[in-house]
């Protein structure tokens, strides 16, 4: 992309907007990089913003998803107290042997009866398991989910406006609705204006710009970027060439 840019001689001011984080060593990859390739990196700290999900536009599903596991948390009481009260039963019932021709059962059979025992004991301890495990699902629903955050806006805009007087045309690689009332003042103060978007992200505040700015699916792009090889000539070839960084 850098090296795209550079091919046209009026593009002579390239801007990277990226946030860091001190505790990513990522990021520090990430910016020398960014510098490495001849951008001008503008940066400042992430923010790491707590949002709540029972408190955002998430509440109502947050809700339900209580109620459900409200209602779970009950059925597992009850099948539990149920358990309870099969285990009593069978404690109290009389020794004697049941079942058919050939099949007999001897409740007086204390290994038969301990299998009982456990079988309903390791159920229940299931289900006590179940209903902690959704407590704890519970709790974390209302914990604050920390979301990164490190929007330029202000600092885009600061930047237009201190280089109004040195051009003309603005290209933004964004295509945040944010930036359509900048771009609508650049337009009333005779700027160019060219929008780049990701496909499926560009705002909906630019349809009603109509042919006063440009707008360019970042997927157009695809077919004029290309590595820079003296060899090959056969994609944009009509486009002067730079020598290439080190």
């Amino acid at each position: 992309m850098f090296d795209f840019l550079s091919n046209y001689q009026k593009i002579y001011q390239k801007n990277f907007y990226f946030g860091k984080d001190e505790n990513n060593e990522k990021t520090k990859g990430l910016h020398e990089e960014i510098e490495k390739v001849g951008y001008t990196l503008i940066t400042k700290e992430v923010k790491w913003i707590p949002v709540y999900l029972e408190k955002s536009h998430f509440k109502k599903v947050v809700r339900k998803l209580f109620d459900t596991l409200d209602k779970l948390k009950i059925s597992n009481s009850e099948i539990s107290n149920k358990l309870y009260e099969i285990n009593k039963k069978v404690e109290h019932l009389p020794k004697i042997s049941i079942g058919n021709k050939g099949v007999a059962f001897n409740l007086s059979n204390e290994k038969q009866l301990r299998e009982i025992y456990d079988l309903i004991d390791e159920l229940d301890k299931i289900l006590k398991r179940l209903n902690i495990n959704i407590e704890n699902l519970q709790y974390q629903l209302i914990k604050p989910v920390r979301r990164r955050k490190c929007d330029f806006d202000v600092e885009i805009s600061r930047d237009v406006y201190s280089n109004l007087n040195k051009m003309k045309t603005f290209l933004f690689f964004c295509g945040d609705g944010d930036f359509a009332a900048l771009g609508k003042d650049l337009v009333k103060k005779k700027r160019q204006v060219i929008i780049v978007f990701g496909p499926g992200h560009k705002g909906k505040e630019y349809d009603e710009f109509g042919d006063t700015i440009f707008l360019c699916s970042v997927n157009k792009l695809k077919d004029f970027i290309v590595k820079i090889n003296p060899r090959d000539c056969s994609l944009g070839s009509d486009i002067p060439r730079v020598t290439p960084r080190a």
